[in-house]
């Protein structure tokens, strides 16, 4: 056999694999916000959530006779909740919703790693705002999909004229203020909260120094 009779045979093989290789790299590309969401939510889980758990849960037995682990599995749970409730909202929203929460997750992962002393409030201060975040896409979506009974509505307020052009004319004017709240207010909001950490915490972040330097410092009080 030569090699063009080999490269014949082996042709519709190799066209299969590139087609399946590109539809699954299509797809990552258009899930890549929830993918990375997910990156990030499994990292805080199995990394920082069990970090944490293991802080608050060790106790020191008398006489040196080792450490008492009482778990708790609270923050996991918290983390899986979040998780589970932005994949949902992810899967409902349009753009840019999940790139926003995309950011929401890195900009939570790089506050965890770089803000060590504040990871305990970071943990269920970040999550519960994600978490609201996402519940209110949830929010939106279902409220822009519902269509109410006009006639119906307008029967109980007693209403008059036409009601389908109110209700339209109502829904078209609060969508701006929605947009604005959803896609500038909010995330802004959770990242400025994020960046006042970082400055709060600035002096520890460029130089923190070693134990026996900050020790000193703390001696002296910061004098020469």
């Amino acid at each position: 056999m030569d090699w063009q009779s080999l490269w014949a045979s082996l042709q519709p093989y190799l066209i299969v694999w590139a087609n399946g290789f590109l539809s699954v790299a299509y797809w990552c590309w258009d899930n890549a916000p929830l993918l990375v969401a997910a990156v990030c939510g499994l990292v805080v889980l199995f990394v920082y959530d069990r970090t944490s758990q293991r802080l608050a849960g060790d106790r020191a037995m008398r006489y040196d006779r080792g450490v008492h682990v009482q778990a708790s599995y609270r923050s996991q749970i918290e983390t899986s909740l979040t998780l589970l409730v932005w994949c949902i909202a992810v899967a409902l929203s349009a753009p840019p919703i999940p790139l926003i929460g995309m950011a929401m997750w890195l900009a939570f992962l790089v506050a965890l790693k770089l803000i060590p002393q504040e990871r305990e409030g970071l943990l269920f201060r970040q999550k519960t705002l994600i978490a609201v975040y996402g519940l209110l896409a949830i929010a939106l979506r279902l409220a822009l999909s519902y269509s109410p009974d006009v006639e119906r509505v307008s029967a109980t307020l007693s209403g008059r004229g036409d009601n389908a052009m109110l209700f339209d004319s109502i829904r078209d004017g609060l969508l701006p203020y929605i947009a604005l709240v959803m896609w500038v207010m909010y995330p802004l909001g959770y990242f400025g909260m994020i960046a006042q950490r970082f400055a709060v915490n600035r002096g520890s972040l460029l130089d923190g120094g070693s134990p026996e330097a900050v020790l000193g410092a703390l001696r002296s009080r910061g004098e020469k």
